[in-house]
């Protein structure tokens, strides 16, 4: 999960910088200019035992900028939970890093109980000029433990993107996705600024095909964001979010 305004973008966030970076991209918690929290909600497939739940905290911290992250996913049968700290910071005007130590927990009640682990995640952007942004990152490179059992572990995922910016209105971004173990993905999404302050989404993606919608309104140092993506088969998954951004760039 990374909140509803980059799930509106079939999850094409590696280069965005906003709140929600804490969950895509820490490097991209420098867009942070003061103190911001959200929560967001997704109920996949419309299914009640497959929710998703988040939540986000991000300051001004010394020279950069401190994010905290919490993620569940699950019913009271199974879940599975990540808690994450982040610092982000500018190294110049044009490029910034991330880092993020994460701390997971895994339970499933039937015979298996409880499995906990760390890992790490690193991010970079890089403000090329005021039209294009470019983005990478990499999830746990060091593929933690997740069980005993055949040596399963968590996968790494190397993901790099850039959004170009057309207009104060309109922005096009995309994501290229690598995996341990499957098959390279390739995003694309369109974010439209509609009138002042209301937003228009949309996001596209292969391996597997996906495609995602949405929208936000942003009032008063808050933004309201909601999304759903579609699966062929197994149809919409509803996500909302609400964040307090404060004075935190686009």
């Amino acid at each position: 999960m990374t909140g509803a305004r980059a799930a509106a973008l079939n999850n094409t966030s590696v280069a965005i910088s906003d709140l929600w970076s804490g969950l895509s991209n820490q490097a991209g918690l420098t867009g942070v200019q003061s103190f911001s929290a959200g929560v967001s909600f997704q109920n996949r497939y419309a299914v009640k035992d497959l929710s998703d739940k988040a939540l986000v905290i991000a300051s001004p911290l010394g020279i950069g900028k401190i994010g905290l992250s919490l993620h569940s996913f699950g019913n009271s049968n199974y879940s599975d939970s990540r808690l994450g700290l982040a610092y982000a910071m500018s190294l110049n005007e044009k490029f910034s890093v991330g880092v993020q130590l994460n701390y997971h927990q895994l339970r499933i009640t039937e015979g298996y109980g409880s499995r906990q682990g760390v890992s790490v995640e690193i991010g970079a952007i890089y403000r090329m000029n005021e039209h294009l942004l470019l983005a990478a990152h990499i999830a746990n490179p060091t593929r933690s433990a997740l069980a005993d059992y055949r040596d399963e572990r968590r996968p790494s995922v190397l993901r790099m993107g850039a959004t170009y910016v057309f207009s104060q209105k309109v922005s096009l971004l995309s994501e290229l996705i690598a995996q341990s173990e499957q098959r390279v993905s390739i995003k694309g999404a369109l974010e439209y600024q509609a009138v002042e302050n209301f937003f228009i989404r949309a996001g596209a993606g292969s391996m597997p095909s996906s495609t995602a919608f949405g929208i936000g309104y942003q009032f008063s140092g808050w933004r309201l964001d909601a999304a759903s993506s579609w699966h062929n088969t197994l149809g919409f998954s509803p996500q909302l979010s609400l964040s307090y951004i404060g004075n935190a760039k686009k």
